[in-house]
């Protein structure tokens, strides 16, 4: 009976080994927003601060920027559209109440931190930066012009970077730091502790 018995408890201690080890090598999140769609979601909030400062109800966008950003040039329009405005062409008559946005997008710059574990045997991680930055002007009676600058920050698995890249924008693209150099070293040892502990445990249940 006690051997039945201690059979049991070591098929138990493998079992909950293996589920840890499983878990351990698994990495669980929420899907990852693409670089791209996390700049979109910049470029709504810049449109967002920028509706603020508006007290017109029609309006006319200039779009003015280069480096392949006109890519948001939709997207701004859209974001106007959504929050109310009417957007008129530039062959529309000119009047009072119609106010003249020149949008701008300075800079789109990403950044990835050093990469490390997510646990202990699990896949490499870093902290993702992305930054938007750029300027607008209001021309309706006056002129006023205001610098925007917006943030995003969050953690990704480093091995999804190409499915978070773009390949046609070269700003969606940051430089990968390379893998730390005592984790590289301690996968190995790691490994072979664990097969060793299999073994072992596996001998110990022969032996019952």
């Amino acid at each position: 009976m006690s051997h039945i018995k201690n059979h049991i408890g070591i098929s138990t201690t493998i079992k909950l080994f293996l589920i840890v080890i499983s878990l351990q090598l698994s990495f669980t999140s929420a899907q990852t927003k693409t670089n791209l769609q996390v700049f979109y979601n910049l470029v709504d909030s810049s449109v967002a601060k920028i509706n603020q400062k508006i007290t017109t109800p029609d309006l006319k966008i200039n779009f003015t920027t280069g480096n392949y950003f006109d890519v948001f040039q939709n997207q701004v329009i859209s974001d106007f559209l959504k929050l109310g405005k009417t957007v008129l062409s530039d062959s529309a008559n000119n009047n009072s109440d119609v106010t003249r946005v020149n949008y701008t997008i300075d800079n789109a710059n990403i950044k990835y931190g050093e990469m490390e574990r997510d646990g202990f045997f699990g896949d490499f991680i870093m902290p993702r930066k992305i930054e938007l930055s750029g300027s607008y002007s209001l021309s309706n009676n006056i002129i006023k012009a205001e610098k925007f600058n917006f943030t995003y920050k969050d953690t990704v698995a480093v091995d999804k970077v190409k499915v978070i890249e773009y390949p046609f924008y070269p700003f969606t693209h940051g430089e990968v730091p390379s893998e730390p150099f005592f984790s590289s070293l301690f996968e190995p040892v790691v490994a072979i502790s664990s097969a060793a502990l299999a073994v072992i445990l596996f001998f110990t249940i022969r032996s019952k």
